[in-house]
């Protein structure tokens, strides 16, 4: 497998020891990795087309990373994560170009599908209203993915993330 060209980043440094520690849990051994991760990144409009722009960068990204495999369970996650930060993480005043952005990372190990967005409240879990037409998006995300989780982000917001295996 050729290496992918390193893309463009979140704003999280990525030789800075620590920032993806959150993964080391998921493991039993530590990261053997000897480069950076991989990643991939969009920014995304606060609109409907959103998700499905999402979609599409996660298909043709596994696709160079020779993970399509993945595609389908990381394209219902990134729908999920995507229209979740369009309901619940955009607030007033914020730049509606710059409010949300789509990181795509692989490890040796795992596949991690994240989404930012400008609010700093945690996601959570409420109980589905099983005749509601929203509210099981984190249940979902749950049941495909390895683990997810959320972190905040220096100078505000928070990013939601879900991992996959991919060894």
């Amino acid at each position: 497998m050729t290496k992918s060209p390193l893309r463009e980043t979140t704003g999280i440094p990525l030789a800075h020891r620590g920032w993806d520690d959150w993964l080391t849990r998921l493991d039993n051994a530590p990261h053997q990795v000897p480069d950076r991760p991989w990643v991939a990144a969009r920014n995304l409009p606060a609109e409907a087309e959103s998700p499905k722009i999402a979609r599409h960068v996660t298909k043709t990204t596994l696709a160079e990373w020779s993970l399509a495999r993945f595609y389908d369970d990381a394209s219902v996650v990134v729908s999920e994560l995507v229209t979740n930060a369009i309901r619940h993480g955009l607030r007033c005043g914020v730049d509606a170009e710059e409010a949300l952005r789509l990181v795509l990372v692989r490890y040796r190990c795992h596949l991690v599908c994240m989404v930012t967005d400008p609010a700093d409240r945690a996601p959570s879990m409420r109980e589905p209203d099983y005749v509601a037409e929203s509210g099981r998006g984190l249940h979902i995300i749950d049941a495909i993915s390895r683990a997810w989780g959320w972190t905040p982000l220096l100078g505000g917001g928070k990013a939601v993330w879900a991992a996959f295996s991919i060894a």
